[in-house]
Protein backbone atom coordinates (compact mmCIF):
# COMPACT_ATOMS: atom_id res chain seq x y z
CA UNK A 1 0.00 0.00 0.00
CA UNK A 2 1.31 3.46 -0.88
CA UNK A 3 2.12 6.02 1.82
CA UNK A 4 -0.71 8.32 0.73
CA UNK A 5 -3.22 5.46 0.97
CA UNK A 6 -2.04 4.62 4.48
CA UNK A 7 -2.36 8.24 5.55
CA UNK A 8 -5.87 8.43 4.09
CA UNK A 9 -6.93 5.20 5.80
CA UNK A 10 -5.53 6.37 9.13
CA UNK A 11 -7.33 9.70 8.83
CA UNK A 12 -10.62 7.94 8.06
CA UNK A 13 -10.17 5.61 10.99
CA UNK A 14 -9.44 8.54 13.30
CA UNK A 15 -12.54 10.40 12.06
CA UNK A 16 -14.67 7.33 12.66
CA UNK A 17 -13.31 6.92 16.15
CA UNK A 18 -13.80 10.60 16.89
CA UNK A 19 -17.38 10.37 15.64
CA UNK A 20 -18.03 7.37 17.80
CA UNK A 21 -16.52 9.20 20.75
CA UNK A 22 -18.87 12.20 20.33
CA UNK A 23 -21.82 9.89 19.79
CA UNK A 24 -20.92 8.11 22.99
CA UNK A 25 -20.79 11.35 25.01
CA UNK A 26 -24.07 12.70 23.66
CA UNK A 27 -26.03 9.48 24.10
CA UNK A 28 -24.63 8.01 27.30
CA UNK A 29 -28.04 7.32 28.80
CA UNK A 30 -29.28 5.74 25.59
CA UNK A 31 -26.23 3.52 25.44
CA UNK A 32 -26.77 2.34 28.99
CA UNK A 33 -30.36 1.43 28.14
CA UNK A 34 -29.55 -0.51 25.00
CA UNK A 35 -26.18 -1.97 25.86
CA UNK A 36 -22.58 -0.87 25.70
CA UNK A 37 -21.67 0.28 22.17
CA UNK A 38 -18.28 1.74 22.91
CA UNK A 39 -15.82 1.85 19.99
CA UNK A 40 -13.99 -1.38 19.40
CA UNK A 41 -10.55 -1.17 21.09
CA UNK A 42 -9.11 -3.02 18.12
CA UNK A 43 -9.90 0.05 16.01
CA UNK A 44 -7.56 2.11 18.19
CA UNK A 45 -4.89 -0.57 17.80
CA UNK A 46 -5.37 -0.52 14.02
CA UNK A 47 -4.92 3.25 13.91
CA UNK A 48 -1.79 3.00 16.06
CA UNK A 49 -0.31 0.33 13.79
CA UNK A 50 -1.11 2.39 10.69
CA UNK A 51 0.52 5.49 12.19
CA UNK A 52 3.64 3.50 13.09
CA UNK A 53 3.84 2.14 9.54
CA UNK A 54 3.47 5.65 8.13
CA UNK A 55 6.23 6.96 10.38
CA UNK A 56 8.52 4.06 9.44
CA UNK A 57 7.90 4.77 5.75
CA UNK A 58 8.00 8.55 5.91
CA UNK A 59 11.21 8.97 7.91
CA UNK A 60 13.44 7.11 5.42
CA UNK A 61 11.57 8.70 2.50
CA UNK A 62 12.11 12.26 3.65
CA UNK A 63 15.65 11.41 4.79
CA UNK A 64 16.50 10.21 1.28
CA UNK A 65 14.79 13.25 -0.25
CA UNK A 66 16.77 15.71 1.88
CA UNK A 67 20.06 13.79 1.85
CA UNK A 68 20.22 11.74 -1.38
CA UNK A 69 23.25 9.59 -2.13
CA UNK A 70 24.20 8.97 -5.77
CA UNK A 71 24.80 5.29 -6.40
CA UNK A 72 26.14 5.62 -9.94
CA UNK A 73 29.35 7.61 -10.42
CA UNK A 74 30.84 7.65 -13.93
CA UNK A 75 34.47 6.76 -14.45
CA UNK A 76 36.93 9.25 -15.92
CA UNK A 77 36.90 7.27 -19.17
CA UNK A 78 33.11 7.57 -19.35
CA UNK A 79 33.23 11.37 -19.62
CA UNK A 80 36.69 12.10 -20.99
CA UNK A 81 35.30 12.56 -24.50
CA UNK A 82 33.21 15.50 -23.25
CA UNK A 83 36.24 17.51 -22.15
CA UNK A 84 38.55 19.52 -24.37
CA UNK A 85 42.23 18.99 -25.15
CA UNK A 86 44.69 19.24 -22.28
CA UNK A 87 46.01 22.63 -23.40
CA UNK A 88 42.59 24.23 -23.98
CA UNK A 89 42.95 26.03 -20.63
CA UNK A 90 46.73 26.30 -20.14
CA UNK A 91 48.32 25.46 -16.82
CA UNK A 92 50.12 28.25 -14.99
CA UNK A 93 53.71 27.95 -13.80
CA UNK A 94 54.63 29.69 -10.58
CA UNK A 95 51.08 30.91 -10.24
CA UNK A 96 49.93 33.10 -7.38
CA UNK A 97 46.69 32.66 -5.47
CA UNK A 98 44.99 35.19 -7.71
CA UNK A 99 45.91 33.04 -10.72
CA UNK A 100 43.49 30.32 -9.62
CA UNK A 101 40.69 32.33 -11.20
CA UNK A 102 42.42 31.96 -14.60
CA UNK A 103 42.02 28.17 -14.53
CA UNK A 104 38.56 28.12 -12.95
CA UNK A 105 36.25 28.66 -15.91
CA UNK A 106 32.97 26.83 -15.21
CA UNK A 107 31.23 28.41 -18.19
CA UNK A 108 33.55 26.62 -20.63
CA UNK A 109 31.44 24.18 -22.64
CA UNK A 110 33.76 21.25 -21.97
CA UNK A 111 33.60 21.85 -18.20
CA UNK A 112 29.85 22.35 -18.28
CA UNK A 113 29.13 19.23 -20.34
CA UNK A 114 31.36 17.04 -18.19
CA UNK A 115 29.94 18.35 -14.91
CA UNK A 116 26.33 17.95 -16.03
CA UNK A 117 26.96 14.39 -17.21
CA UNK A 118 28.51 13.44 -13.87
CA UNK A 119 25.94 15.24 -11.74
CA UNK A 120 22.88 13.85 -13.52
CA UNK A 121 24.03 10.24 -13.91
CA UNK A 122 22.09 9.29 -10.77
CA UNK A 123 20.66 12.56 -9.40
CA UNK A 124 17.46 14.47 -10.05
CA UNK A 125 17.02 18.13 -9.10
CA UNK A 126 19.08 18.05 -5.91
CA UNK A 127 22.12 20.24 -5.29
CA UNK A 128 23.15 17.95 -2.44
CA UNK A 129 23.15 14.96 -4.77
CA UNK A 130 24.91 16.90 -7.54
CA UNK A 131 27.64 18.08 -5.16
CA UNK A 132 28.16 14.56 -3.82
CA UNK A 133 28.38 13.03 -7.28
CA UNK A 134 30.98 15.58 -8.42
CA UNK A 135 33.03 15.18 -5.23
CA UNK A 136 32.99 11.37 -5.41
CA UNK A 137 33.94 11.52 -9.09
CA UNK A 138 37.09 13.54 -8.44
CA UNK A 139 37.97 11.73 -5.21
CA UNK A 140 37.64 8.25 -6.73
CA UNK A 141 38.91 8.77 -10.28
CA UNK A 142 42.07 10.82 -9.77
CA UNK A 143 45.36 10.09 -8.07
CA UNK A 144 47.01 12.58 -5.77
CA UNK A 145 50.62 13.41 -6.55
CA UNK A 146 52.90 15.65 -4.54
CA UNK A 147 53.29 19.36 -5.24
CA UNK A 148 56.18 20.40 -7.48
CA UNK A 149 58.78 22.77 -6.00
CA UNK A 150 57.12 25.80 -7.58
CA UNK A 151 53.44 26.68 -7.45
CA UNK A 152 52.28 25.02 -10.66
CA UNK A 153 48.54 25.26 -11.27
CA UNK A 154 47.17 22.50 -13.49
CA UNK A 155 44.40 23.48 -15.86
CA UNK A 156 41.25 21.35 -15.46
CA UNK A 157 41.61 19.56 -18.80
CA UNK A 158 45.24 18.70 -18.10
CA UNK A 159 44.12 17.01 -14.90
CA UNK A 160 41.26 15.25 -16.72
CA UNK A 161 43.63 13.77 -19.30
CA UNK A 162 46.42 12.95 -16.85
CA UNK A 163 44.15 11.32 -14.29
CA UNK A 164 46.27 12.77 -11.49
CA UNK A 165 47.35 16.06 -9.95
CA UNK A 166 48.41 17.72 -6.73
CA UNK A 167 45.97 19.29 -4.27
CA UNK A 168 45.83 22.48 -6.33
CA UNK A 169 44.88 20.66 -9.52
CA UNK A 170 42.25 18.49 -7.89
CA UNK A 171 40.74 21.49 -6.08
CA UNK A 172 40.69 23.45 -9.35
CA UNK A 173 38.95 20.59 -11.17
CA UNK A 174 36.36 20.07 -8.43
CA UNK A 175 35.67 23.81 -8.09
CA UNK A 176 35.10 24.04 -11.84
CA UNK A 177 32.58 21.20 -11.72
CA UNK A 178 30.67 22.51 -8.69
CA UNK A 179 30.38 26.00 -10.16
CA UNK A 180 29.35 24.59 -13.55
CA UNK A 181 26.13 23.21 -12.01
CA UNK A 182 25.41 26.40 -10.08
CA UNK A 183 26.72 25.54 -6.62
CA UNK A 184 28.49 28.44 -4.79
CA UNK A 185 32.11 27.45 -4.29
CA UNK A 186 35.25 28.76 -2.64
CA UNK A 187 38.78 27.48 -2.11
CA UNK A 188 40.03 26.96 1.44
CA UNK A 189 43.78 27.41 1.97
CA UNK A 190 45.72 26.10 4.93
CA UNK A 191 49.53 25.94 5.14
CA UNK A 192 50.71 23.62 2.36
CA UNK A 193 47.26 22.54 1.22
CA UNK A 194 44.07 23.67 -0.54
CA UNK A 195 40.63 22.10 -0.80
CA UNK A 196 37.10 23.06 -1.82
CA UNK A 197 34.09 24.30 0.12
CA UNK A 198 30.54 24.59 -1.22
CA UNK A 199 27.43 26.37 0.08
CA UNK A 200 24.15 24.45 -0.05
CA UNK A 201 21.57 25.94 2.30
CA UNK A 202 19.24 22.91 2.13
CA UNK A 203 21.98 20.41 2.96
CA UNK A 204 21.74 18.65 6.35
CA UNK A 205 23.58 20.52 9.09
CA UNK A 206 25.76 17.48 9.82
CA UNK A 207 27.83 18.34 6.74
CA UNK A 208 28.29 22.04 7.47
CA UNK A 209 31.06 23.96 9.14
CA UNK A 210 30.11 26.63 11.70
CA UNK A 211 29.76 29.22 8.93
CA UNK A 212 27.45 26.99 6.88
CA UNK A 213 29.98 25.91 4.22
CA UNK A 214 30.67 22.24 3.40
CA UNK A 215 34.26 21.05 3.10
CA UNK A 216 35.30 18.71 0.27
CA UNK A 217 38.85 17.39 0.10
CA UNK A 218 39.31 15.21 -3.01
CA UNK A 219 42.87 14.29 -2.00
CA UNK A 220 41.52 12.39 1.02
CA UNK A 221 40.42 8.96 -0.21
CA UNK A 222 38.84 8.05 3.14
CA UNK A 223 36.93 11.31 3.57
CA UNK A 224 33.21 11.31 2.92
CA UNK A 225 31.14 14.28 1.81
CA UNK A 226 31.66 17.10 4.31
CA UNK A 227 34.74 15.54 5.91
CA UNK A 228 38.38 16.61 5.96
CA UNK A 229 41.39 14.93 7.59
CA UNK A 230 41.55 15.46 11.33
CA UNK A 231 44.86 17.29 10.95
CA UNK A 232 43.08 19.92 8.85
CA UNK A 233 40.30 20.80 11.28
CA UNK A 234 42.04 23.33 13.51
CA UNK A 235 44.29 24.94 10.91
CA UNK A 236 43.80 28.62 10.16
CA UNK A 237 42.04 29.00 6.82
CA UNK A 238 42.07 31.65 4.16
CA UNK A 239 39.44 31.68 1.44
CA UNK A 240 39.30 32.53 -2.22
CA UNK A 241 35.79 32.98 -3.65
CA UNK A 242 35.70 31.85 -7.25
Amino acid sequence: MEEDDLIKEAEEALKELEGNKHHHHHHTAHLHEHGDKRPNPFAYLLVLILLLIIIMMAVPYYGIKLDPVPKVIPSREDVLHLSSSADEIPSIEEGSRADYTKVIVPSHQGIRNTAVKIATSDCKSSDVCYAKALFFFVRDNFHYIGDPPNEYLDGPFETMHAGASDCDGLAILLANFQLAVGIPTRLAFIPGHVYVQVKIDKAPNKYKEDDGWISLDPTCKTCEFGEVPYSTLNKRKEFLYV
